[in-house]
């Protein structure tokens, strides 16, 4: 629960990195004009001709600046998850209390405080490796992601988008996640470490108390 939501906080914090991402994938394809053409009956080069003569369109207007378009679907994100980033923050709390009342647990368990660090490095060490590995796995699988994305959207709307709208999608995504990604991993590759270092240590504490307590 705390990776994740670590990891989702990233990605929020981020947003900026997506919209200009969108900006950069809208202006470098025609699927402004190729929808405004869509919507109006008309074919892309009556569209261009058309602003030729009459640029101030509202219509034009998008076309010649077709990276403003990002800025409506970044404002539309951020009103739909504004309501969950207070949840977000209360997660993280609640995942340290947890891990605080674990170690508590723990103790009362084994009446052992070596003991229960020694079960609560491992535990962290193992969760620390699947996530590292579970999150490390994302970017192979928004190819995935971004093919069943555009299945939903309709077979018949998704062969009449341009060709490369799957590739920019990908890079869009891969973009928007990177630096939570890196982030994250570089928590978990500290966590490993710390926790494989500290698991050893009071294991060797535990047997060392465990002997005293034999004489």
């Amino acid at each position: 629960m705390l990776f994740t939501s670590i990891f989702v906080s990233g990605l929020l914090e981020n947003l900026p990195v997506l919209e200009s991402s969108l900006q950069n994938q809208l202006a470098d394809n025609d699927l402004i004009l190729e929808q405004i053409a869509k919507e109006s009956n008309l074919t892309p080069k009556q569209i261009t001709e058309i602003c030729n003569k009459n640029p101030s369109e509202p219509a034009c207007e998008q076309i010649e600046n077709p990276g403003l378009a990002a800025k409506p679907i970044i404002d539309e994100i951020n009103k739909q998850v504004s309501p969950y980033k207070s949840y977000l923050e209360n997660s993280k709390f609640l995942a340290i209390l947890f891990f605080a009342l674990s170690i508590v647990f723990y103790f009362f368990g084994t009446e052992s405080i070596y003991a229960s660090l020694f079960k609560v490095s491992i535990n962290t060490l193992v969760s620390a490796v699947f996530g590292f590995i579970a999150f490390s796995s994302m970017p192979r699988l928004i190819p995935g992601i971004v093919d069943q994305a555009l299945n939903i959207a309709s077979t018949d709307i998704s062969s009449e988008l341009p060709i490369n709208l799957k590739e920019g999608l990908i890079e869009i995504m891969n973009n928007w996640m990177k630096v939570p990604l890196d982030n994250l991993n570089t928590l978990f590759i500290y966590l490993i470490i710390i926790s494989l270092l500290t698991s050893i240590v009071f294991y060797f504490l535990k047997r060392k108390m465990e002997k005293d307590k034999q004489k």
